[in-house]
């Protein structure tokens, strides 16, 4: 007998995360578009995170563009983490482009935030350990302009 994986409480979904200046770049003929930097990771759904956190290697990986830095409130107390630009992210069939966060060291996994979240228009579904369309726009994707 097989033993299923007690996964309850917790929701991951696969992101692709791509460099947008690269595809600009690519665009414009100065890389070519096998050169694109992109990745794809599980992440954890997160609504309590505000972006997409990623860890520092992936960061580097993609060779995002360091925007500012900025304070955070954890529940471990205060610290300040970087924000960077240029990301391209896709779940599912949804793709936006938004800053992500970087966490504080590799061995954080990444986070979904609520800001793609709401963005994209996903809610979590507990039922299924997923994300899924929001049942108020019939599982399409809507943008709330109010």
């Amino acid at each position: 007998m097989k033993l299923r994986e007690n996964k309850r409480g917790r929701t991951s979904e696969k992101v692709v995360i791509t460099n947008y200046d690269d595809i600009v770049l690519s665009d414009k003929g100065y890389i070519k578009p096998n050169q694109i930097r992109s990745l794809e990771i599980d992440a954890l759904v997160d609504t309590g995170a505000a972006y997409l956190c990623l860890p520092p290697k992936v960061i580097k990986e993609l060779g995002l563009r360091f925007a500012k830095s900025t304070p955070v409130k954890t529940g471990n107390g205060s610290l300040e983490l970087r924000i960077f630009d240029g990301a391209k992210i896709t779940i599912k069939e949804r793709t936006i482009q938004m800053q992500v966060m970087e966490n504080k060291d590799d061995n954080v996994p990444a986070l979904i935030g609520y800001l793609v979240l709401k963005t994209m228009d996903w809610v979590v579904d507990p039922k299924s350990q997923g994300i899924i369309g929001n049942p108020i726009n019939d599982g399409k994707w809507v943008v709330d302009m109010y």
